[in-house]
């Protein structure tokens, strides 16, 4: 599940190449510190905004798993690594939402 999100993220992120201000390439952005656990330290002793994007995201759809149950087993792997939720309150819902919706793409195989 993990790696299938990876490539997928790393393929999704390819189609941006010539617009980096689309709203989709931004809402994403917070995913690519699960691709390295190096960087996801790193941004966690800062507490960037990026870094507090990805723990709302984590948080809300691990409190609300019952409507997202097909996240379960990517949530358990990325606690495996180390990375959990916590609520910071900057992933406005629109963002989440759009969030979900790529992460779903990413999980259907749609950018494998």
């Amino acid at each position: 599940m993990y790696r299938i999100v990876c490539e997928s993220y790393r393929n999704y992120i390819k189609d941006f190449n010539n617009n980096k201000n689309d709203f989709r390439y931004k809402v994403i952005l917070p995913f690519s510190l699960i691709l390295d656990l190096n960087k996801y330290k790193k941004e966690r002793e800062k507490e960037t905004l990026k870094y507090k994007k990805l723990q709302d995201f984590i948080f809300l759809i691990k409190n609300s798993i019952d409507d997202y149950p097909h996240f379960k087993s990517f949530i358990w792997t990325l606690e495996s690594r180390g990375i959990r939720g916590q609520y910071y309150g900057v992933l406005s819902d629109e963002e989440f939402q759009e969030q979900v919706k790529i992460l779903n793409m990413f999980l259907k195989l749609s950018y494998w």
